[in-house]
């Protein structure tokens, strides 16, 4: 590829006249580019530069050296002097050269523009043929010590290296970011500027970046790095939307602040002269533009300090790229991250340890294990993150016996120390185990405190973590285990909720750990695992409408309704029989019916099954006496168990208890229609019994007192008692709807209550206010609603008992005076043609009524 060059100058006169015009160009370039040209290599003069410059003085003035974007996209190289000959007669005399580069192209062997800076092609004069060639090349300068000097540069510019690398970055990232100004009284610097920015840029960047070394008038300039002495700088100052302004003069003045974790990893990386690392950080595999993870981890690597944000930037990036180094640089940067000598703050635990998991089984463990004994030895001091699972070779020698001798004891000590928590116990048993340090001595004290932990903080992560512990440690899980089924048989619900989440293995021979294994197996056994009745709530319409809801709630249905079978296979689960250790009988009967006891159904199976003495021994006799006890009053079971209790170990039933149980049991014998003396018992019985019991055996009573076959007394008994719970219940059953529909049904019956409550007149107060008030509120309305025929059945049923009886009831239920008996008739229903009366008793034939 050719360059056109481009002289332009003040020129003598001449035929072509004189002033500053082309006086050499390559043929071919547009005239479109040398008009564009003209207006950006015109040079002027510094503010106090001598009017008549000696030749030493012309060595000081600085130099233009411009890389232009032109309007058509082409671009434009350039370079400007002042000469000090004045043919012009104004600003003097300047020799520009240039070279143009149309669109797309590039410099001869791909070199950046700042790469000609220096290079001897450039003529500070007109060629004397007056028609240069196109150039070929450029050949960059290497002066001596060029490096080094860029290198000394950066470390003096460092903070503001930083803060301008950031202003490229934006450059770079959005094209209409601000210019970037910078200032220097040796505008030479500033062509050092752009040698330090471009090393760091990515290489298609650095090769568009557009600068001038020198104008007076930035604020006219294109360029995106623009150059200027610090007396020209006020012009564009106080412009932070269209200027990012660096006055590198002035010492005092702050560089610029929000430098990002690149820029100032990349101005760390140039001041420590390793610039190369920065193109081979951009070409590592899986680094992006402006990146400082690669960057950072290569200088580290090569034990380059680097911002703290940078190095928790290059530990991500390895992490994530965990085969983007090699493995000597990848060996280097562990090193680094782990030194704890280098004078940076140490990363945290969790960092480290991501960065462990991340490598785990993809590079050797000889690489990982500087990063491993970090960790090690910081969970030993006390680091607040776990470790990643690690296999016992993670540490090899000599840092695994460098560390268990420096921490063995520390370790030991803090895990007999009672205060230490509980997951940073389990923590340092898993380092104890990777360092071989000796601990079983301390198991006891462990399996007590893991114990408890498994107990007080059920389904949490520290419950998780011991499960995981034990399953490293046979010896500690057997410990535990004992433990555990220990505190089963005292408390088989909490050990079963305990270890629900936990599934914690249980190990030995067949009949060891009875109650832990019944304990282990009760969730699994219950519907929903959840040791209560799952299904309920706002949620069941939903399950119950898939299959598995319907299965579920099938499930459900069956545990409720063979709890007992449940209960025999939690005892074949124990591996002992109940006979020989009552113990296993409670665990299991506990873990069935835990907080709650059994319906008395399940409790009179129960007794049939296994009889009363093994569940004397075990404890849960009292239970089955509370099924019986507490019931509800409409469980029908409960006085039959009343009667099987008494009659299976009635020693057993405590003296509070019996009178409860015989008045149940003789709520069995009424409900039976067993046996006399029904009223004289129940009063003997109530004054000590409960109150659900006592109201179950009067309303018992009560009932069986309206009926006709009520063995001798009763009733008489009741009268002349004066007891007011049994008569206010006899009463309350007389006047519910059922009995009142019985009435209306049966005229007979109706006649048999009339006998009842005009009997035993005078017996006690509370019976003729009861038996008055029943005739005349519950018998009376009945017979107004009787048909003549109902009535007349009446009538032939009390005739049949005694004539006086009838003649009683006709009185009763005579009306008084005409309209009385107008009215009552009017109140009767009529015999129907289909049904002449409901009574059991017909009157004479022809005969409807009296």
């Amino acid at each position: 590829m050719s360059l056109p060059q481009m002289h332009y100058t003040s020129a003598p006169p001449g035929p072509d006249g004189s002033g500053f015009r082309f006086t050499a160009v390559t043929p071919g370039v547009p005239s479109s580019v040398l008009r564009e040209a003209e207006q950006l290599i015109g040079y002027e003069p510094p503010r106090d530069a001598p009017s008549r410059p000696t030749p030493s003085d012309l060595a000081l003035f600085p130099e233009m050296f411009s890389y232009t974007r032109l309007s058509d996209g082409s671009g434009l190289l350039s370079r400007t002097v002042y000469t000090g000959a004045d043919y012009s007669g104004r600003w003097g005399n300047f020799h520009a050269h240039a070279v143009h580069l149309t669109a797309g192209d590039r410099l001869p062997g791909d070199l950046p523009p700042i790469a000609a800076w220096g290079a001897p092609q450039w003529a500070d004069r007109t060629p004397e043929d007056g028609t240069p060639p196109a150039l070929d090349a450029f050949t960059p300068a290497h002066p001596a010590g060029l490096e080094a000097e860029l290198t000394a540069f950066a470390a003096e510019r460092l903070p503001r290296l930083a803060a301008v690398l950031a202003d490229l970055r934006r450059l770079a990232e959005t094209p209409h970011a601000p210019q970037i100004v910078l200032a220097e009284e040796d505008t030479r610097r500033i062509a050092h500027w752009v040698m330090l920015v471009n090393a760091a840029l990515p290489r298609d960047f650095a090769r568009a970046l557009t600068f001038t070394t020198y104008t007076r008038r930035p604020q006219q300039a294109r360029q995106q790095i623009i150059g200027v002495r610090p007396e020209d700088v006020r012009s564009v100052s106080g412009q932070p939307h269209r200027y990012s302004v660096h006055d590198c003069s002035d010492p005092s003045a702050a560089p610029a602040a929000g430098a990002d974790a690149w820029a100032r990893t990349a101005a760390a990386v140039w001041a420590a002269g390793a610039h190369q690392l920065l193109r081979r950080a951009a070409e590592t595999a899986g680094a992006e533009p402006f990146a400082s993870g690669p960057l950072a981890a290569i200088a580290l690597a090569r034990g380059i300090a680097v911002p703290e944000d940078a190095r928790t930037d290059a530990v991500a990036w390895v992490r994530a790229h965990p085969g983007a180094l090699d493995e000597a640089t990848l060996t280097r940067f562990l090193r680094a991250v782990c030194d704890v000598d280098s004078g940076a703050p140490e990363l945290p635990s969790d960092t480290l340890a991501d960065l462990l998991g991340a490598l785990q089984g993809r590079v050797s463990v000889a690489l990982t294990a500087p990063l491993t004994a970090r960790l090690v030895s910081r969970a030993v001091r006390g680091g607040a993150t776990a470790l990643p699972p690690l296999p016992p070779e993670a540490l090899p020698e000599p840092y695994r016996g460098e560390l268990a001798a420096e921490s063995g004891e520390e370790l030991r000590r803090a895990l007999r120390d009672p205060l230490t928590p509980l997951t940073r116990v389990i923590e340092l048993l898993r380092v104890a185990r990777l360092l071989g340090v000796a601990h079983e001595d301390l198991s006891a004290g462990l399996a007590e405190r893991f114990r408890d932990g498994l107990l007080s903080r059920p389904g949490t992560a520290t419950a998780e973590a011991i499960r995981d512990a034990l399953a490293d440690s046979g010896a500690l899980r057997d410990e535990v285990s004992f433990l555990l089924d220990a505190r089963a048989s005292d408390d088989p619900p909490g050990v079963s909720r305990a270890l629900r989440d936990a599934r914690l293995p249980v190990d030995g021979t067949p009949g060891s750990l009875p109650h832990l294994r019944m304990c282990v197996a009760a969730p699994t056994l219950r519907p929903g695992g959840t040791g209560g009745v799952s299904g309920s709530g706002s949620g069941s319409g939903v399950r119950a409408a898939d299959g598995a809801g319907v299965r579920e709630r099938e499930r459900e249905q069956a545990w409720f309704r063979d709890r007992n079978g449940e209960l025999h296979k939690l005892l074949r689960i124990a591996g002992v029989p109940h006979h020989e250790s009552s113990l296993v009988l409670r665990t299991a009967f506990a873990l069935v019916w835990d907080d709650r006891v059994p319906t008395a159904a399940e409790a009179s199976q129960l007794l049939s099954e296994t009889g009363a003495r093994p569940h004397i021994a075990a404890g849960t006799w009292d239970h089955l006496v509370a099924a019986a006890v507490d019931a509800p009053t409409d469980d029908k079971e409960a006085p039959l168990l009343a009667r099987q209790l008494l009659a299976t170990a009635p020693d057993a039933v405590g003296r509070s208890i019996l009178d409860d149980l015989r008045l149940l049991s003789l709520v069995h014998d009424m409900e039976e229609r067993k046996g006399s003396g029904w009223t004289s018992r129940v009063r003997a019985l109530a004054g000590s019994a409960r109150p659900n019991v006592r109201d179950r055996a009067t309303a018992v009573l009560a009932r069986r007192l309206l009926d006709r076959d009520r063995p001798g007394d009763e009733l008489g008994e009741l009268a002349r008692s004066d007891d007011g719970d049994l008569i206010a219940a006899y009463a309350s059953a007389a006047r519910t709807p059922v009995f009142r529909n019985v009435l209306r049904e049966t005229p007979s019956r109706a006649a048999d209550c009339f006998v009842d409550w005009s009997a035993h007149v005078g017996a006690s107060p509370r019976w003729d206010l009861t038996r008055r008030a029943l005739l005349d509120e519950v018998l009376r309305p009945v017979v107004q609603g009787f048909t003549d025929g109902e009535v007349f059945a009446v009538e032939q049923a009390l005739g049949r008992l005694s004539a006086n009886r009838a003649a009683d009831f006709e009185a009763w239920n005579r009306p008084t005076g005409g309209l009385g008996r107008f009215l009552r008739r009017r109140g009767r229903k009529p015999a129907t043609p289909t049904s002449p009366w409901r009574g059991d008793v017909k009157p004479p034939d022809g005969k409807q009524g009296r």
